[in-house]
C-alpha cells in the first residue's frame, strides 16, 4: 500500500496551524457542454467529519444557466427540467454558500474547474484507485456496488433523489470518502498526513490499476508488458493518466528488480 499511497513533503512551519477536518463533499450538474460554454445548473454537498465519520449538512440549490441550453445527453443523466430552474438564483450567488477550506469530489477536477472555489480539494475517484485497485470500476455507483457501499446511514438523505443529481451524489460521495479514509489512514502517521498525500494523489494523473484501451485493455497493470508500457511512455500526445500509470510501473519494476512480465512480442 505504500507505493499507492505514498508520503507527500510538507513545508516545516514553527507556527501551530489548526487543520480542520471537516471535508465538503460536493457535486454540480451541468448544461453538459464544453467547459468554455457550460453552465452549472445544479449544486448538492454534505460535509463529512473524518474525525468522527459524521455526514451532515446537506445543501442543495439549482442554477440559473444563464442562456445556456442543457444538451439532450446531460438532460437524460440528470433529468433536471427548464421548468425545474425557473426562478433559480444565478451561478454567482447560489455557490456562494458552498465556500469552505476543503472540498472532495468525485471528478474533482470537472467540479473544480465548474465552481472555481479556491481551497484544497480531494479526488474520490483518483483515491478509490488508490484504496481499491482491484474493484472492477471506479464509476461513482460502480463503487458504490462493487467496493461495496453501506448507504443505509444516509437513507433519509437520498430519499426522494436518483443518481447524477448532485445530493444524491455528492452524499454516496462522502461515504466513499469515508470508507477510503478507513482504508487508508492507518497507513499515515495521522489524519493531517492523510490529508497531505490525499490532495498530493488528487492533483495527479490518475494511476491506473488496468489500462482502458490497446491491446492489454482490462489486463491489471501489472501483467502489462515491460515495452508496451515503455511505447506508452515514449508515444507522444499519449493519455497522461496512461503514462503516469507506465512511469509508475516502470520505476517499481526497477526498485524490485522484479522480472518483468513476458514481452508484447514474445
Amino acid at each position: 500500500m505504500s507505493e499507492l499511497f505514498p508520503p507527500a513533503p510538507t513545508t516545516p512551519t514553527l507556527f501551530d496551524e489548526p487543520v480542520s477536518f471537516i471535508v465538503r463533499v460536493i457535486d454540480t450538474e451541468t448544461a453538459g457542454l464544453r467547459l468554455e460554454e457550460d453552465a452549472v445548473i445544479e449544486i448538492g454537498s454534505v460535509d463529512l467529519d473524518l474525525v468522527t465519520g459524521a455526514i451532515f449538512n446537506p445543501m442543495q440549490t439549482f442554477c440559473d444557466p444563464g442562456g445556456a441550453v442543457i444538451s439532450d445527453g446531460a438532460r437524460r443523466v440528470h433529468q433536471i427540467t427548464d421548468e425545474m430552474l425557473v426562478g433559480a438564483p444565478p451561478f454567482s450567488d447560489a455557490v456562494k454558500p458552498f465556500n469552505t477550506e476543503t472540498y472532495a469530489a468525485q471528478r474533482a477536477d470537472f467540479d473544480r474547474s465548474r465552481l472555481r472555489l479556491t481551497g484544497r480539494w480531494l479526488c474520490t475517484h483518483k483515491l478509490a484507485l488508490r484504496a481499491f485497485p482491484n474493484v472492477r470500476a471506479h464509476g461513482l455507483q460502480s463503487l458504490v456496488k462493487y467496493v461495496p457501499l453501506d448507504l443505509s446511514s444516509v437513507d433519509q438523505m437520498l430519499a426522494g433523489l436518483h443518481p447524477h443529481r448532485a445530493l444524491f451524489d455528492a452524499v454516496c460521495t462522502a461515504v466513499l470518502l469515508r470508507r477510503i479514509a478507513e482504508e487508508l489512514t492507518p497507513h499515515c502517521h495521522d489524519l493531517s498526513d492523510f490529508l497531505e498525500r490525499a490532495e498530493k494523489v488528487s492533483n495527479e494523473p490518475a494511476l491506473l490499476a488496468k489500462l482502458r484501451f490497446g491491446r492489454h485493455k482490462g489486463i491489471p497493470i501489472r501483467e502489462v508488458p515491460t515495452d508496451y508500457l515503455q511505447w506508452l511512455v515514449a508515444e507522444p500526445e499519449m493519455n497522461a493518466d496512461a503514462v503516469f500509470t507506465a512511469k509508475r510501473q516502470l520505476a517499481l519494476r526497477q526498485f524490485r528488480g522484479e522480472r518483468a512480465p513476458p514481452s508484447a512480442n514474445g
